[in-house]
């Protein structure tokens, strides 16, 4: 994934971006009314990869409309961070194009990480979540 892309991206959203030190986690979205940010803390986030991951996984909230407090209930965080995870492999690792990656040799999570320039701990995430949609990756059609 080419990270200027997903700064073109936050940039026609108007979103946002600011460099902040963050207590329990890498980046976060902020959302209040008009204005979204996306919040990286660039001391935890070191290179290419890891900043790809944070900006991908901030974006899928910021697609998906999923937000929550930082002191909400935890089944609501979950819930939000699940749809937010949800749309960003829709949105930047659509199941159709991981089977014909797949199809083409690139058959364990580190290839298609090392593809999209994202962690692998968040690509297999991703094909988990596959697999169990799409039962095992027999699914012919493109959407469920």
């Amino acid at each position: 994934m080419d990270t200027n892309k997903l700064y073109e991206m936050m940039e026609n959203e108007n979103i946002n971006y600011i460099n902040h030190d963050l207590y329990s986690t890498d980046g976060m979205i902020a959302h209040y009314e008009d204005i979204t940010a996306i919040i990286v803390d660039d001391k935890k986030v070191k290179g290419q990869v890891a900043e790809n991951t944070v900006l991908i996984q901030e974006l899928g909230h910021y697609m998906a409309g999923a937000y929550y407090r930082t002191n909400s209930e935890y089944e609501l965080i979950e819930k939000m961070e699940h749809k937010a995870d949800k749309k960003a492999w829709e949105t930047f690792f659509p199941y159709k194009e991981i089977k014909e990656l797949m199809k083409k040799g690139l058959t364990t999570v580190t290839q298609l990480a090392e593809y999209y320039d994202v962690e692998p701990s968040y690509m297999a995430r991703c094909i988990n979540y596959y697999y169990h949609q799409y039962n095992g990756f027999n699914h012919e059609e493109t959407e469920k």
